[in-house]
């Protein structure tokens, strides 16, 4: 269970998962993660979006995948969490 009362900002998100601001802006870009703020140095993360970057970053590493490519595991992975939640499909682990 995550609390998405606790918000990070982009320094923290940078120092936590060892990434510059411009892989941070990328993977903004691409949909893994969806800030609070309008500007990239305003920005909050919540622990979601920390999660999903840690995510990404594991597809990259283990899977050799790029940043569009891990956004988009991670959203069919999402889409199958949500038919196995309707009842859908059997369960698929994040």
């Amino acid at each position: 269970m995550t609390n998405e009362n606790i918000v990070y900002t982009t320094q923290a998100i940078c120092h936590a998962h060892k990434l510059n601001q411009d892989s941070i802006n990328e993977m903004v870009s691409w949909g893994i993660a969806d800030p609070l703020g309008s500007k990239p140095g305003k920005w909050l993360f919540t622990q979601k979006d920390s999660d999903r970057i840690g995510r990404a970053l594991r597809f990259r590493k283990e899977l050799d995948i790029n940043i569009p490519g891990a956004a988009l595991a991670l959203q069919l992975l999402e889409e199958i969490n949500t038919l196995r939640n309707k009842g859908g499909i059997d369960h698929v682990p994040l």
